[in-house]
């Protein structure tokens, strides 16, 4: 015989079926971590300061960036743009991403001009996408004005971005 609250059980059905649903709880929980950890995989970009690639072939680069939840990264698909304003005129340019020796490592070296420039980041790797609009500044690129998304950025998204330029550019 079993006490539990004051009563008592024997081993019974009864505790049979609160050991299994006791089990089932737990394996329902379990089931949430996992999905919980695969969805934080989603698939995005890293970005750091060029001596964070550990290679020579971007050691001059305005920035490097990394693909971050792609089980294959060398199969990640990346192409880099530049939204400039110059002289009050905008201006777009394909840009070169240089791969280094890591796989889904990039770098990408300063390919324009005078002007405030953002650089917009789109990749893929199966069905999943990432994209990013990183501002440039005087000393590289800013940080905390960078925006990541799960698609490709809207003309209104790249614009808000331009917009938030300071007068004088980001130092």
């Amino acid at each position: 015989m079993e006490m539990v609250n004051g009563k008592k059980f024997g081993r019974t059905s009864s505790n049979r079926v609160m050991r299994t649903t006791r089990c089932c709880v737990l394996l329902a929980a379990a089931l949430a971590c996992v999905a919980a950890f695969a969805q934080a995989q989603t698939f995005t970009f890293e970005i750091a300061g060029p001596v964070a690639a550990h290679d020579f072939r971007v050691k001059s680069a305005v920035f490097v960036f990394r693909t971050i939840g792609c089980p294959e990264p060398a199969k990640s698909e990346i192409a880099a743009t530049g939204e400039g304003l110059v002289d009050g005129n905008r201006r777009s340019m394909v840009l070169r991403a240089v791969a280094t020796s890591k796989p889904g490592v990039y770098g990408i070296l300063r390919q324009w001009g005078e002007g405030k420039w953002a650089v917009i980041l789109n990749g893929s790797c199966g069905d999943a996408h990432a994209s990013a609009i990183v501002p440039i500044g005087h000393s590289g690129f800013v940080r905390e004005a960078s925006r990541f998304y799960t698609h490709a950025p809207t003309a209104a998204e790249i614009e808000a971005v331009m917009k938030a330029f300071p007068e004088k550019g980001y130092k």
